[in-house]
């Protein structure tokens, strides 16, 4: 019997019960739980904010930064996936030549085997297997993410790159699309899903816009020099028609040695500035700027590429 009565009518397990219960629950919560190095993890928060702001120098402070941190939490799968996620963006935004994705491939890797239930973990191996042009292996690892967590707007915003880079546009915009639901301080994800649906929905493109132009705006409130903040809103103005204020936006803001460029660039070749475009993709081109997909995606690169000089920095980015 597994219940026995005990006095004034109650009923209690059989003590062989209890034990074999015993036996398969753990005793502590604190046994399952990971501790967290708290200077690791702020170092990854410091590399957070300067993906998010994307000044200058801030992809390469981004890569120290994670650097530093799994020097002090080697086995924290977040501090791993952090890194890697770091040193893709540095493979594809700002390499100056190097080919960091093996070392982001490994970082992921690592971060899955530390920790098969952590979501980050499997977002970026979906990420750095998506760079290496690993598809069907970046898709299995982008679905784990997104099952593992539904709600991790970071998941979304990686799963909508590699469908964007598979040209499947419209799931990218929704997964875009979700990942600035999900983070009310995200202005990337609605601008690009802006971006890639104009072509397309220009009534989507339009919303999304509006939305992320609001975000881009209360930033500039707090904080005037923000780079995100900034470029975004002359691209934004150009998507919305406006090629005036637009260009009055994007012509006084600095992107030199920033991966902002990209933005500025497709601004101007929206506006008919290709000159001003052209001068944006030279920078970016000589400074390891690899993300031939975007230029794909983007409808408003469709105006330069017929020029020559575009044509000729797009095959020498094929090669990288």
């Amino acid at each position: 019997s597994l219940i026995e009565t005990v006095s004034r009518g109650g009923y209690r397990l059989m003590a062989p019960v209890l034990r074999e219960i015993t036996s398969i629950a753990p005793t502590s919560p604190a046994r399952t739980m990971r501790e967290i190095n708290l200077a690791a993890h702020a170092l990854c928060l410091e590399a957070r904010t300067e993906l998010v702001r994307c000044g200058a120098g801030s992809i390469e402070r981004a890569e120290q930064l994670t650097a530093e941190a799994v020097d002090l939490s080697p086995e924290c799968p977040s501090v791993r996936s952090d890194r890697a996620i770091a040193l893709v963006r540095s493979h594809m935004y700002w390499s100056e030549g190097y080919d960091l994705l093996s070392r982001a491939l490994a970082e992921a890797e690592t971060a899955v085997a530390l920790d098969a239930s952590c979501a980050q973990a499997h977002s970026a191996l979906g990420y750095a297997l998506g760079a290496f042009g690993h598809w069907r292996a970046a898709e299995a690892a982008h679905g784990r993410a997104l099952a593992t967590d539904p709600r991790d707007p970071c998941c979304y915003h990686h799963a909508a790159w590699m469908m964007m880079s598979r040209r499947n546009y419209r799931a990218a915009v929704a997964f875009f699309e979700q990942a600035g639901d999900l983070d009310p301080q995200n202005i990337k994800a609605y601008l690009q899903a802006a971006c890639l649906c104009s072509a397309y929905d220009p009534m989507r493109s339009r919303r999304n816009a509006e939305r992320a132009l609001i975000r881009a705006r209360t930033r500039l409130s707090v904080d005037p020099n923000d780079p995100r903040a900034l470029t975004a809103s002359g691209v934004l103005m150009a998507l919305m028609g406006e090629p005036a204020a637009a260009y009055a936006t994007m012509r006084d803001i600095d992107v030199t040695n920033s991966a902002q460029a990209i933005y500025h660039a497709s601004a101007f070749a929206m506006i008919g500035e290709l000159d001003r475009a052209l001068l944006c993709f030279e920078q970016l081109f000589d400074h390891g700027w690899r993300d031939v997909h975007w230029l794909d995606a983007d409808p408003a690169f469709a105006n330069i590429a017929e020029d020559r000089r575009f044509r000729r920095m797009r095959r020498g980015l094929a090669v990288a």
